[in-house]
């Protein structure tokens, strides 16, 4: 039981049935009880209401926020301290109030306090702390941030303004360590200063970021002083800062704009509305877009800057500006050195003041230029489009004309204001048909979804003719793959469509010709081969002998020339029914499997006599194992002989003409025919092809032939679905390449290689 219970009870029983407790709520005077080692015990509601804070919220704490004034200070109770006095009292919102407490013991060793904030007039302790308190509410009412500490940083004087950076009130900051509550940079320049701070040097001054509890950055400017006593030591540090942000944030915004200004290509400039214009003022990129010194542009006349063409002109439009808010624009020449290139600017100009006026200015000189240039590319573009012979136009991609070219405009006799704007299916052009605007309908749907659409059409020009016209839609796509127009485009093909007709007509007249042609070679040469067959008989008769000797030596050799040469018609007679055959289309294969080797033989055996009269050597060659070859056998040795006959006819006496055959690489199977004769001129290899073609010169060609022996071949190889191929040069002979393809090669009994010459 402490001694404020001890007391009420002894009271209680003195009184007998007095309610001391009550008695000691109700009391209108602020009235406490402590314990002895000054702690709360109880409290009434004047004492809670005085100090700010609720019963709950002191009992059991010290009580610590009472500080006598005058005498040694401190709380004004203690053993031997009791009493009356002035004491200073700090509420729980950091307020300080001046009371009057009275201190009596109570029994148990503690005691009990009184306060009234009642302060007699005339005190001297209240005057004094009275200056004080107004000298502290000064400093609080101060915006800048005030704090006093000691050498070693120990805070003994914050203003409210520094308690707000830190979220506490000045009391709170008593005794704490100022390192605690500035950043580090601000700190070390402190203690530098402490450091280095003297009678002679006591003040220094920096600029430093501080951290705001509101989360921003704020920048303030620091002014600390430092206090000596009277031996010259170092006895407090003071400090003053000023908040500079939004002025070193106006600094920043004003740098960022003049280096924003530097690099405009605006200048700006004012001037005086008189005489020659005279400037006064000029952003510092002026000398820049005015190609000058910048320091040489005020002072200039504005119509001394420009052309001196242009200097009446710009005078007059300064006179005519209005007043604001008209803000007119001109552009004149700058005046630059002879031969310099021309530099252009225009002025948008106001008036800011009577007779004066202010302006910025722009460089143009290139978009000039480049307006120009494309005002002439529009130009030419224009002259192009109009005078295509095509017709071409524009359309929206929901089919909508907005350009169109005169070609397209007179054949129909329409005017732009006619079309334009128009569904292109509504337009004069086509109007002639209903199956046709739906054709195009649906085009520019499907050209609308990315699709070059193309077709032919007619249409009716306005002198009556019919125009044939080859049509299409092209879309046009921009970045993103998107069709933002389609290009219609028109060719008139009326003059093709006539030559067209021309030529079909021409073709069937030439081939009813060709046909007749071929239809008279075949019979006359049926008609040839009879008297011939009748002379080639009569005179092998008569060579054999057969009825008696002819008579005089000489006859014989009138019978073999003329045996000779009717044997020579016929073979041309041959070969001309062979063409005839092949033009008409009548050439028929009799195939079956044929022995290989057989064929090269049968072939020599025919060439033997003709390679014996031309003092020719004749070599045949063919690779053992060779499987049967599906062909008209009749057919393969007219191949072979044909071009071993040209081999032969252009071969030197004493040279060899060389057949073979081997299994090709693709497994069909290859016949080559091989000379050493003068070869064939590069510019003869496409003519030799063509029947009744021959190449080389005049020497060459008294060799003989009708030039049908390759096309026959071509043909017949063709016929058995293979290829020839001829390789030739002048001076190093002819080759000539017989290819059958794979198909045609059967499996049979191995066949032995056969070499024969002759």
């Amino acid at each position: 039981m402490n001694g404020w219970e001890v007391a009420v009870e002894g009271m209680d029983a003195a009184a007998g049935a007095i309610d001391w407790r009550a008695v000691f709520r109700a009391n209108p005077a602020a009235t406490c009880v402590l314990a002895a080692d000054g702690c709360v015990v109880d409290a009434n509601a004047a004492f809670c209401d005085l100090v700010g804070t609720p019963l709950p919220a002191l009992a059991g704490r010290p009580f610590d926020r009472l500080k006598a004034v005058g005498g040694p200070g401190g709380r004004p109770w203690s053993a031997d301290v009791t009493g009356r006095g002035v004491a200073i009292l700090e509420r729980t919102d950091g307020t300080l109030h001046d009371v009057i407490y009275a201190v009596s013991e109570s029994g148990g060793g503690g005691w009990l306090l009184v306060l009234s904030d009642a302060v007699p007039e005339g005190c001297p302790a209240c005057l004094i702390h009275g200056s004080r308190e107004k000298f502290r509410r000064a400093v609080d009412d101060l915006s800048e941030l005030i704090c006093r500490c000691t050498p070693d940083l120990a805070i003994t004087l914050v203003n409210r303004a520094f308690a707000d950076l830190n979220a506490l009130t000045p009391p709170q900051m008593i005794g704490r360590d100022l390192a605690v509550h500035l950043p580090g940079p601000v700190v070390d320049a402190v203690r530098r200063f402490v450091a280095e701070a003297t009678p002679d040097a006591p003040v220094a001054a920096v600029e430093e970021a501080l951290p705001h509890p509101d989360g921003t950055v704020r920048w303030v400017a620091w002014r600390w002083m430092a206090l000596f006593d009277g031996s010259g030591r170092l006895a407090a540090i003071q400090a003053v800062g000023r908040d500079t942000t939004q002025r070193r944030l106006a600094e920043e915004e004003r740098l960022r704009l003049a280096a924003m200004v530097d690099r405009s290509p605006v200048a700006g400039l004012a001037w005086r509305v008189e005489g020659r214009c005279p400037i006064e003022y000029a952003t510092s990129n002026a000398g820049r877009v005015l190609d000058r010194d910048p320091q040489d542009v005020p002072g200039v006349g504005l119509l001394d800057l420009v052309h001196a063409d242009d200097a009446a002109a710009l005078a007059a439009w300064v006179a005519a500006v209005p007043a604001e808010p008209a803000q007119p624009t001109t552009t004149v020449r700058l005046a630059t050195d002879a031969g310099a290139a021309e530099r252009w600017v225009t002025i948008r100009a106001w008036r800011s003041g009577p007779g004066r006026m202010e302006g910025v200015l722009l460089d143009v000189t290139g978009q000039r230029a480049a307006t120009l240039a494309l005002r002439e590319r529009e130009r030419r573009f224009g002259a192009i489009f109009d005078h295509m012979v095509g017709f071409i136009g524009l359309l929206t991609p929901d089919g909508r004309i907005i350009e169109a070219n005169q070609t397209a405009l007179r054949l129909v006799g329409a005017t732009e204001a006619d079309v334009l704007g128009q569904r292109f299916w509504d337009t004069p052009w086509w109007s002639h048909s209903e199956t046709d605007r739906e054709r195009l309908r649906d085009g520019i749907i499907r050209a609308a979804a990315g699709e070059l659409i193309r077709f032919e059409t007619t249409h009716r020009a306005r002198s009556g003719r019919l125009v044939h016209v080859d049509f299409s839609l092209r879309p046009i796509l921009d970045d993103t793959g998107s069709v933002v127009l389609i290009v219609p485009e028109g060719r008139d093909v009326t003059h093709l469509k006539e030559t067209e007709a021309a030529l079909r007509e021409a073709k069937r007249e030439a081939e009813a010709a060709n046909r007749s042609k071929t239809q008279f070679l075949a019979v006359m040469s049926h008609e040839l081969r009879t008297p011939l067959n009748a002379i080639l008989g009569y005179s092998e008769i008569m060579q054999a002998g057969m009825f008696g000797p002819v008579g005089s030596p000489r006859y014989q050799g009138y019978v073999d020339a003329i045996h000779a040469s009717g044997r020579h018609l016929l073979e041309i007679i041959d070969d001309i029914l062979e063409i005839s055959r092949i033009e008409l289309g009548v050439l028929e294969l009799n195939e079956e499997p044929a022995v290989v080797a057989d064929l090269m033989a049968r072939a020599g055996q025919i060439l033997a006599n003709r390679a014996a009269e031309a003092g020719v050597n004749l070599d045949v060659a063919v690779d053992a194992e060779l499987p049967l070859l599906l062909c008209d056998a009749r057919r393969v040795i007219q191949m072979l002989v044909n071009l071993a006959y040209n081999g032969i006819k252009f071969s030197r006496r004493g040279d060899t003409v060389h057949l073979a055959v081997r299994r090709a690489a693709d497994g069909g199977m290859t016949f080559a025919v091989r000379d050493t004769g003068p070869g064939i001129p590069p510019e003869d290899m496409e003519r030799i092809w063509e029947p009744f073609g021959q190449a080389g010169n005049a020497d060459t060609r008294c060799a003989g032939g009708v030039g049908l022996g390759l096309t026959i071949t071509r043909a017949l190889i063709e016929a058995h679905g293979g290829t020839i191929a001829l390789t030739s040069a002048p001076g190093t002979g002819t080759t000539v390449t017989l290819a059958f393809p794979p198909g045609r090669c059967r499996a049979g009994a191995p066949e032995a290689g056969a070499a024969a010459g002759a």
